[in-house]
């Protein structure tokens, strides 16, 4: 079953099921597709994982970390933004090769998307950004190259496709 979570300000998550009071804080939502499910133990109120369904007590899974943060920048130093968290990535991850697209949600927010691959490691990393004002939806995809393999064979999304859709149908 897809979730719907919506996302509070400044860095809470709340089920679509649950209203509270703080719902006039609600900056955007975001849905999980089906058969992935969140790993309670790598959750936290700021930041939620999730895995497969099947895979949730494997350590070396690929999983999806959606997460929320505040930033010193406005939509129209969107540029700005992705300037930085292109460097950053640059420099956090030394050895791997970086690549950054830019494109759009379907609400018309900006989207940046990095990968940073080594070949070093069976697994590369695709993050993506969805930049609002002075805050950014983030969407982590770690994804083990075996188990995208399996998945493009069985026809599956792969976790980077699955990673994509998040960050493509969130809206603030």
């Amino acid at each position: 079953m897809m979730g719907l979570l919506t996302v509070m300000s400044p860095v809470s998550f709340v089920g679509a099921e649950q209203e509270t009071s703080a719902d006039m804080l609600v900056t955007g939502t975001y849905q999980v597709p089906e058969g992935w499910s969140e790993v309670e133990t790598a959750s936290s109120e700021m930041t939620k994982v999730y895995r497969k369904a099947e895979a949730l007590e494997v350590d070396a899974a690929s999983e999806i970390t959606c997460s929320y943060m505040a930033t010193n920048y406005s939509l129209q130093e969107y540029e700005q933004l992705r300037d930085m968290l292109t460097n950053d990535m640059v420099y956090s991850k030394v050895g791997a090769e970086i690549s950054s697209t830019c494109t759009y949600t379907e609400k018309k927010d900006n989207l940046f998307i990095l990968t940073a691959d080594d070949d070093s490691k069976d697994y590369r990393e695709i993050v993506y950004y969805v930049a609002g004002e002075k805050e950014c939806f983030c969407v982590e995809v770690k994804e083990y190259r075996t188990e995208a393999e399996s998945a493009s064979a069985a026809k599956e999304k792969t976790p980077e496709e699955t990673g994509k859709e998040i960050a493509v149908k969130f809206s603030w």
